[in-house]
């Protein structure tokens, strides 16, 4: 019996881990919205399949709400990520990708990563478990058993992501119109933790930036 209430403990635990939000902290950096007639998905990441998992992620979730956005793994190469650009570089890379049809570009980084320990605290109770009394018939109650859980130290590796929305229409160095930024801790698959990133960071966007 009292396995089955750490069980239940332990799907709780797992069940508010898995809801709680990566998005820590958002700015409408511009102060207004708008749209965009096509936005181009940078993951600036060395991983090919996650860049483009992630990519393609993002171009979907954005689709579903009617926004035209495509992934960046045609246009640049994960070798170029590490290689220093020019402030002359870059304006050829927004003339271009202007005159391709784009008008935003989301850029999503890796800036941080660094080892955590939490403290979950253990949990106590009362059972009610039944009882037969008597030898004359079956009389049926319940008496009262107390049950606790220790405390439980969780260590592992948090990783800080930004995603940045950015108007390259407008012809000027600060273009950045929307900032967030995420917290992953120990992602267990890579595809959940991608679709949930993504899910937040088209929500924030939309209800933030950009105009539909």
């Amino acid at each position: 019996m009292r396995k089955l209430f750490i069980l239940f403990g332990l799907i709780g635990f797992l069940v508010l881990g898995c809801a709680s939000p990566y998005l820590k902290d958002s700015s409408n950096v511009s102060k207004v919205k708008k749209s965009y007639d096509n936005i181009l998905v940078v993951a600036k990441a060395k991983d090919k399949i996650a860049r483009m998992k992630f990519e393609e992620q993002v171009v979907q979730d954005l689709a579903s709400q009617g926004i035209n956005a495509s992934s960046s793994m045609s246009i640049i190469k994960s070798e170029n990520f590490t290689k220093e650009i020019s402030e002359q570089d870059i304006e050829s890379i927004r003339l271009k990708l202007l005159k391709d049809g784009y008008t935003g570009v989301i850029i999503t980084n890796l800036i941080n990563s660094a080892q955590y320990t939490d403290v979950i605290s253990g949990n106590s109770g009362t059972a009610m478990l039944p009882v037969r009394y008597g030898r004359f018939g079956r009389y049926y109650g319940a008496y009262p058993v107390s049950y606790w859980e220790p405390d439980q130290v969780v260590t592992g590796i948090e990783y800080t992501l930004e995603s940045c929305l950015y108007d390259i229409s407008v012809d000027q160095k600060d273009n950045l119109q929307w900032i967030g930024r995420f917290q992953v801790k120990d992602p267990s698959s890579l595809v959940k933790s991608i679709e949930k990133y993504s899910k937040e960071l088209t929500n924030a966007l939309i209800t933030e930036s950009i105009s539909l």
